[in-house]
C-alpha cells in the first residue's frame, strides 16, 4: 500500500541546531521511536533495525537508510529506508522529505516531514487512515525526543562538555496508538471532550 504522510512540529532549539540533528543519521536514529542503527556501509548507508509491538506480535524490520540528498543554505534533505520484516514477507520503504525553517523568530525550529511510504505485509493490513494517525504519533514522539536531545546538547555545549548522547524516543505499541485514535474519534463523532 502507498500512502503520502505530511507531519509538522514545532522544536525549542534553532534550525541549524535541529537541521544538524535530522542529517546526522546516528544521532537521531534513536529519537525515532523502535529505530536503532546497526552499522554503517561503505556507501556511506547505514544497517538499521525498526522494532514495533503490535498486541502479542512484535514486528522488526531490519534494512539500510540514508541521506539522498541535502542542501545545507535551504536546510532541506531526503532521506530513503528500506526495510524487510524480519519475519514473514514485509516489507517498507519510505523517502522523507524534510525542511527545517526559523519558528518564533529564530528560536525555535519549524520542521515538515514529507514521507512517502510503500508498505506490504500484516502491517499494510491496518489500513490507511490507521497507518496515518500512527505515523503522526510516532513523528510526535520523535520531536520531543529531538528537542530533548538538542537541549541536553545546548546546556553541555554551556558548560563546555561534550553533548550527551541522544534521548531515546519510547517503542512504538501500534495497538496503544491506534486505541488512542479511535477512541479520540469516536469522542469527536459522539461531541464528547
Amino acid at each position: 500500500m502507498g500512502i503520502l504522510i505530511e507531519n509538522e512540529f514545532t522544536v525549542a532549539a534553532s534550525p541549524d541546531d535541529t537541521y544538524a540533528l535530522m542529517t546526522d543519521v546516528e544521532r537521531v536514529a534513536p529519537c525515532i521511536p523502535g529505530a536503532e542503527i546497526t552499522g554503517r556501509r561503505e556507501n556511506g548507508a547505514f544497517d538499521a533495525v525498526v522494532t514495533m509491538k503490535m498486541g502479542p506480535m512484535q514486528l522488526s524490520y531490519k534494512g539500510e537508510v540514508a541521506i539522498e540528498s541535502q542542501d545545507d543554505a535551504q536546510r532541506t534533505a531526503v532521506m530513503r529506508a528500506k526495510a524487510t520484516e524480519a519475519r514473514g514477507q514485509g516489507t517498507a520503504q519510505a523517502l522523507l522529505t524534510m525542511r527545517v525553517a526559523p519558528a518564533e523568530g529564530g528560536a525555535a525550529s519549524h520542521v515538515a516531514v514529507s514521507s512517502d511510504l510503500l508498505i506490504t505485509g500484516r502491517v499494510a493490513q491496518m489500513g490507511r487512515g490507521i497507518m496515518t494517525d500512527v505515523a503522526g504519533r510516532m513523528i510526535g514522539e520523535m520531536a520531543k525526543a529531538m528537542e530533548a536531545t538538542l537541549l541536553a546538547g545546548a546546556e553541555a555545549k554551556a558548560r563546555g562538555e561534550a553533548p550527551p548522547p541522544s534521548v531515546a524516543a519510547d517503542e512504538p505499541s501500534a495497538v496503544g496508538i491506534a486505541a488512542d485514535v479511535t477512541k479520540a474519534k469516536l469522542k469527536g463523532l459522539l461531541g464528547r471532550d
